[in-house]
């Protein structure tokens, strides 16, 4: 069910973009956002990539460069990247795309309440912003909480 409504979330947001904009960004066709990864999750580590994509005419990604990002996000987000499409276009294009990887308030695990799954929440400016929230394990904070 959870899948069905990012689907159906994400469709619609492609959908919404139209036609290239202004600045002659090519639209997004095929959006992948890429997984937190569970070593950054264990290790309760936050960050931010900045990737350089290249897009040819036919609207598929070429190259993927990383600019900046913290090594476990690395490999992650140059595998999304690569799956991305774009409406075609009379030239190519290179795009840089940023992916924010942060948690959500892991409050709720001081209480009785525990979700029995972690959850990922993506949201995006395509093509230039992606966003990766996701829940914390409990244990992690337990143990957090217990350190102090």
């Amino acid at each position: 069910m959870r899948a069905a409504i990012v689907i159906l979330a994400l469709t619609f947001l492609l959908l919404s973009q139209g036609g290239p904009t202004e600045d002659d960004t090519p639209a997004v066709t095929t959006f992948v956002a890429p997984p937190y990864p569970q070593a950054a999750r264990n290790a309760r580590i936050e960050g931010k990539t900045l990737t350089r994509i290249a897009v040819n005419r036919d609207g598929v990604v070429t190259k993927a460069e990383t600019i900046s990002a913290h090594p476990v996000f690395q490999t992650e987000v140059w595998v999304a990247l690569k799956q991305w499409r774009f409406k075609p276009s009379r030239r190519e294009h290179t795009l840089q795309v940023t992916c924010i990887f942060e948690f959500t308030d892991y409050e709720r695990c001081n209480g009785a309440a525990r979700p029995p799954t972690l959850e990922t929440h993506i949201s995006a400016e395509l093509p230039a912003v992606v966003h990766i929230k996701t829940d914390v394990p409990c244990s992690v904070v337990d143990q957090a909480t217990a350190l102090r």
